[in-house]
C-alpha cells in the first residue's frame, strides 16, 4: 500500500541517532507501494540532512530520489488553493504550507496513509481528513 513522506519522517529515516530512526526504517523496509515524497517538503528535508548529517546524507536522499526509490508529487493548481483552504480552516494550529501541502496532496492522491513524527499538526486533521497516521511513535 502506497504511504505519503513527511519531512520528520524523511530525515529519521537517513538519521541513525533520531528516535524515530528505527520505526521509519521498519516502515520504508516493509512497504510494498510506493514512497511518495511530496516535493514541497525536500527543500525542509534538504537543510536538516545537510546541516546535522552533512553532504553525504543529502546526496543519499538525491540518490534516492534518482533511483526512484521515492516517488516525488508536486501540487497541482487546486492543490495550492487546497493549502490555502486548509491554513485558514486550521488557522489555530499554525499548520503552514508543508503540512498543508501534505494534506492536500494525500487528498488529491487519495493517499490516507502519512508517515510523519508530527503527532502536534496531523492528528488535529487526521479524523477530519480522514488520514491514517504510521508509524506508531517510538
Amino acid at each position: 500500500m502506497t504511504v505519503l513522506l513527511d519531512t520528520g519522517i524523511l530525515y529519521a529515516y537517513y538519521d541513525a541517532d533520531d528516535r524515530w530512526h528505527g520505526p521509519a526504517v521498519r516502515l520504508m523496509s516493509a512497504e510494498a507501494g510506493r514512497l511518495v515524497v511530496p516535493s514541497p517538503i525536500l527543500p525542509e528535508a534538504d537543510y536538516l540532512l545537510g546541516h546535522r548529517l552533512g553532504r553525504q546524507a543529502r546526496a543519499a536522499l538525491y540518490r534516492g530520489i534518482v533511483e526512484d526509490r521515492f516517488f516525488v508529487v508536486d501540487l497541482s493548481a487546486a492543490g495550492y488553493r487546497r493549502v490555502r483552504d486548509l491554513d485558514e480552516r486550521y488557522a489555530d494550529l499554525g499548520l503552514g504550507f508543508v503540512d498543508s501541502a501534505v494534506i492536500a496532496i494525500a487528498e488529491e492522491l487519495r493517499i490516507p496513509r502519512v508517515a510523519t513524527t508530527d503527532r502536534r499538526h496531523f492528528p488535529a486533521v487526521e479524523a477530519t481528513i480522514g488520514l491514517e497516521l504510521v508509524p506508531d511513535p517510538p
